[in-house]
């Protein structure tokens, strides 16, 4: 089984008489059995020149073993010695060479390569920190393994490696808890933390249970600390996982809480991260002059350098949500130059940054009707998601993805994307516009004629979070339009009226726009072509801008047709 290379049995699998042979094996292989010990401690492949400092016993010694080791095919070997690398046939073959060593012998061997890595391969501790925390944790040198895993963490995460990053700071973790409890063990545990949820946003999504676990042991931590710096930015990480949880009225009353303190501390990069955090939250309960007003009060922090070089991309989101903000309020060149601002922010060398610039500017093209540009984004933005592991983002560029497809035909691939992106983003407990895709959704049902699953789809829009108010007009109108389908006119009007009646309370002049031509076009059918008229060239005269994009160019068409 071992010398075929196909065994894949664990340790306690391994069937006794197995294991048996393959000790017979080994203490057949002599003095060269001591060697393959050693090297299982150093790893699954080892260097001679590492094995050689640790086990000084003469090259022409060490070297007979090694080929002992290499003829009886338990190691592979590549290069000629002193510059030949070493490897296990089998990763069978190397636990049961360590297994055999005392646990003292084990952990004397880890302490000894921990120390001669330190002291004479710096080339190694430099690029491979990992390495060496593995084998001061091995040895019990608990300071040392957490100072290298901490190492390590940060260079993944300086070459993107997030994933290899994550779990870097959830070894440095597991050995920081097995120091006794103080104060500095505490600011320890709360600095890694911190770490560890940017880390878990991207490799598990923005809501993970994972990162809300953390960011609750932060809150604690950080009370604990009474540390100024620590609340506000542990009051940030409530208060954003409150909104991706869907739960806008505290993630507002945190957020609150967490600016006030900012303002008190003074910090410019706080206080801008939570003026961008106010402004999401605002924008999704439909508060537009809300979201306005923290805009423009954050946007002297805005350019903070720290802020711009925050890793989770603080300055990319809030020019976003800004633009977002500025095209409801039927700003639509407004909304464009907040979009190019946001790009200027970008960090090329982050891909977090490359594809969050892309995905968030995919909601404005789709408010737009861009649905080409739409395509083109999105699947760039995939492509990236999948080759860095950002399961959120991805789940929002195939949605979409499918999106842009059902407009630009044929709709079933499409359909099916957009699903996947939904089912994902609710997995992941990632809740913020799922009201808004879930309505578009519906929309793309009714598109290729499923008026009944259409209907049964907006019904969960309207009841998904009614505290995410911002795109509920464009949910009712969409309700309307599937009502007109059905042929039941009084309910489509009611749809449409509400729609406009919750569009101007916002002062959603975009959704006011939309539905006012899909009432007027109903009217029209019902004889009413002076209200009609009326009623739609009032909301176009409002505009004073924009007027080259698809909504704008539809209601003037149609203005002209109702003789206005």
């Amino acid at each position: 089984m071992l010398e075929g290379g196909n065994a894949k049995l664990s340790a306690p699998e391994i069937p006794v008489t197995l294991h048996d042979s393959l000790m017979a094996r080994l203490d057949r292989m002599g003095a060269a059995k001591e060697v393959l010990q050693v090297g299982a401690v150093i790893g699954s492949e080892f260097s001679y020149e590492l094995l050689q400092a640790v086990q000084p016993n003469g090259d022409e010694q060490l070297q007979q073993a090694l080929h002992t080791l290499a003829d009886a095919e338990l190691l592979y070997v590549r290069g000629i010695v002193p510059d030949a690398t070493y490897q296990f046939k089998h990763a069978l073959i190397r636990d049961a060479a360590y297994v055999a060593l005392l646990k003292s012998r084990r952990k004397d061997l880890h302490r000894l390569i921990a120390q001669t890595i330190t002291e004479k391969f710096q080339a190694l501790k430099a690029a491979q920190p990992e390495v060496l925390a593995r084998h001061w944790a091995e040895a019990g040198e608990t300071e040392q393994a957490i100072a290298e895993w901490s190492r390590a963490a940060k260079a993944a995460q300086a070459r993107n490696a997030f994933i290899e990053a994550q779990r870097s700071l959830q070894q440095a973790l597991a050995l920081l808890n097995l120091l006794p409890e103080s104060r500095e063990r505490d600011v320890r545990e709360l600095k890694l933390r911190e770490s560890l949820v940017l880390m878990l946003h991207f490799t598990r999504g923005w809501g993970a249970a994972e990162a809300v676990e953390a960011s609750t042991r932060i809150a604690l931590l950080a009370e604990k600390s009474g540390n100024l710096q620590r609340l506000v930015w542990s009051g940030f990480g409530r208060s954003f996982h409150a909104f991706q949880a869907g739960d806008l009225s505290t993630a507002a009353e945190l957020a609150d809480e967490a600016l006030e303190l900012a303002l008190r501390e003074g910090n410019p990069t706080a206080i801008a991260t939570l003026r961008m955090m106010q402004l999401m939250v605002h924008y999704h309960r439909g508060d537009l002059a809300g979201a306005e007003k923290h805009f423009a009060a954050g946007l002297k922090f805005f350019d903070d350098p720290a802020f711009r070089q925050t890793p989770y991309g603080g300055a990319i989101a809030v020019f976003a949500w800004a633009s977002f903000t500025a095209w409801m309020l039927g700003r639509a060149d407004v909304a464009r130059e907040r979009l190019a601002k946001m790009t200027a922010a970008v960090n090329p060398a982050n891909p977090h940054d490359l594809e969050w610039s892309d995905l968030l500017p995919i909601s404005l093209y789709a408010l737009m009707r861009d649905y080409g540009t739409v395509e083109a984004l999105a699947a760039r933005t995939l492509d990236l998601c999948e080759q860095y592991g950002f399961p959120n983002d991805a789940a929002e560029s195939r949605f979409w993805l499918g999106r842009a497809r059902v407009q630009l035909g044929p709709g079933a691939e499409g359909i099916i994307l957009m699903h996947e992106g939904i089912n994902a983003l609710r997995q992941i407990g990632s809740h913020p516009s799922l009201p808004f895709y879930i309505t578009f959704m519906a929309e793309a049902q009714l598109r290729v004629g499923a008026i009944g699953n259409a209907l049964e789809t907006i019904e969960q829009a309207l009841s998904f979070n009614p505290e995410e108010a911002v795109d509920r007009p464009e949910t009712l109108r969409i309700r309307g339009e599937i009502h007109l389908k059905q042929g039941i006119l009084r309910l489509a009007q009611a749809d449409f009226r509400d729609s406009i009646a919750m569009a101007r309370r916002m002062g959603a002049k975009a959704w006011e726009l939309r539905t006012t031509m899909s009432l007027a076009k109903l009217l029209d059918s019902q004889g009413c072509r002076d209200e009609a008229r009326t009623m739609l060239a009032d909301i176009y005269n409002w505009f004073t801008e924009g007027f080259d994009t698809a909504d704008l160019k539809e209601a003037k068409a149609l203005l002209d047709e109702l003789g206005g």
